[in-house]
């Protein structure tokens, strides 16, 4: 019986910065936002940082065409173009779109160099995904730990996800986390962190995984999503046969 729950469980696929690997995207795009729920992703992952005026902005670098975003004001950056012709976007403009959808929005927040400054971002990012009623449709995930414990003790309901991959699963239960979401290189060297934090109760997601033998394993060994770049692909491979 156990096995044959195991068997049925399905992994999830998320777009890597949106799916923006096809004509007319472009990485952190409102675009990719929408053509990763388009194809069907279970959510689409994107990136936050804070300007020096308080201006979230999605975008995955610290900087944008050189001008750093932390230390900038927005309107250093607000003309600035992505690959698709597309502005950087805000993230309430990112939001505005999202209500729109279905897929699940998977917010990194991004380390920041000034920790009140990391503080600030957790807690305006936390204001506008209420502001826009997408609690339930958004799940956060950072490399920092510290922002991981203050979205989890100012949002306690949240899903939150630690991606550095330096937390045992047992670490990971005792902070009040969600789950891991960590480097297909770590879960390499631990696998047996997939069955302790399913033991837990605890969600196993792993990340960027392109090579389609490598999500196929990760399929089989029963993560519960996975991150890629080539969400096509992985949900071919995600989808269980029609029976």
């Amino acid at each position: 019986v156990a096995f044959a729950l195991t068997a049925s469980a399905q992994t999830k696929v998320i777009a890597h910065r949106g799916y923006w690997d096809c004509p007319g995207s472009a990485q952190n795009s409102i675009t990719s936002l929408q053509l990763a729920d388009k194809i069907g992703c279970y959510g689409s992952e994107f990136d936050v940082h804070l300007t020096s005026d308080n201006v979230i902005v999605v975008h995955h670098d610290p900087t944008v065409d050189k001008t750093p975003i932390q230390t900038s004001p927005y309107k250093a950056i607000k003309k600035a173009t992505l690959k698709n012709g597309e502005h950087v976007p805000t993230l309430e403009q990112y939001l505005k779109a999202g209500q729109k959808l279905t897929t699940k929005l998977i917010l990194e927040i991004k380390k920041q160099k000034v920790s009140s400054h990391e503080d600030s971002l957790v807690d305006e990012t936390v204001a506008m995904v209420k502001k826009y009623n997408l609690q339930d449709r958004t799940e956060y995930i950072s490399f920092s730990g510290r922002a991981c414990e203050r979205l989890h003790a100012i949002a306690p309901n949240a899903k939150v996800y630690y991606l550095n991959g330096d937390w045992a699963p047992q670490t990971i239960k005792d902070k009040g986390l969600s789950g891991i979401d960590y480097d297909g290189k770590v879960l390499a060297l631990h696998p047996e962190w997939i069955k302790q934090c399913h033991d837990l109760g605890l969600a196993v997601n792993v990340w960027t995984i392109n090579d389609l033998n490598d999500i196929n394993g990760f399929i089989k060994e029963g993560v519960d999503f996975i991150t890629t770049n080539k969400p096509v692909e992985a949900l071919k491979l995600a989808r269980p046969l029609d029976r």
